[in-house]
């Protein structure tokens, strides 16, 4: 900087005289000199920005976290899939078979376009299972009975709740999913099984437990 100011005072009318120097020559002389002293004093004036745009994506980083993980524990965010269209299933659509002690969907995971019915014995008592079954094969299987009070029964499974009545849930993987739930209402046992068929819907827990939740 020292040696610029001082070349620059010595630029004066008279170092260009005898010289040779034309007007032209001179003022690209003081103009290539003033110029290297203007960009050297604006490189003073650069503030690094490598730290402020790693400050803002840290931020982003940390806020979409958040939001992932406050989303699954208020199941707003599904860790399978998000929910299933539900189709209502109306009353007079009960198979007339099924006894009055057993509650009944009124809610269905997809358009029912056939119901099949079948009744067995078992060792704690009748059980009634009625079929459910879409346009594209899915199958929503439903199993009722009633037992005696006395009788032991375990829910082996993963512990859930379907309204205020304990329950257990099942999950398969790969290809031939398969959802199972399971709860117990007093002396009578319920059981809804999910099977997707040729369709590309499957259900979440949360799914399954909104279907049973529909029983009345």
């Amino acid at each position: 900087m020292d040696e610029l100011k001082h070349l620059r005072g010595l630029m004066k009318e008279e170092t260009f005289k005898g010289h040779g120097f034309t007007n032209k020559m001179r003022e690209n002389i003081l103009n290539e000199i003033h110029s290297k002293s203007s960009s050297k004093s604006f490189s003073f004036n650069k503030r690094p920005v490598f730290a402020p745009l790693m400050s803002f994506l840290f931020v982003v980083a940390c806020l979409s976290v958040f939001v992932y993980f406050g989303g699954t524990q208020l199941g707003l965010i599904d860790g399978n899939n998000a929910s299933a269209p539900i189709y209502q299933y109306e009353s007079s659509d009960r198979p007339a078979s099924l006894g009055k002690e057993f509650k009944f969907l009124t809610k269905a995971p997809f358009e029912v376009y056939n119901v099949n019915t079948k009744t067995r014995e078992d060792t704690i008592g009748p059980m009634h299972m009625i079929t459910l079954m879409g346009k594209e094969k899915q199958r929503l299987k439903l199993t009722f009975q009633s037992f005696d009070p006395d009788t032991n029964l375990t829910l082996s499974q993963e512990e859930v709740k379907v309204g205020q009545f304990k329950g257990s849930y099942y999950e398969s993987d790969g290809a031939a999913k398969i959802n199972r739930l399971t709860w117990i209402e007093g002396d009578i046992l319920y059981e809804i099984e999910y099977l997707p068929g040729q369709s590309d819907v499957t259900l979440s827990k949360r799914d399954m437990i909104k279907v049973a939740e529909s029983f009345q």
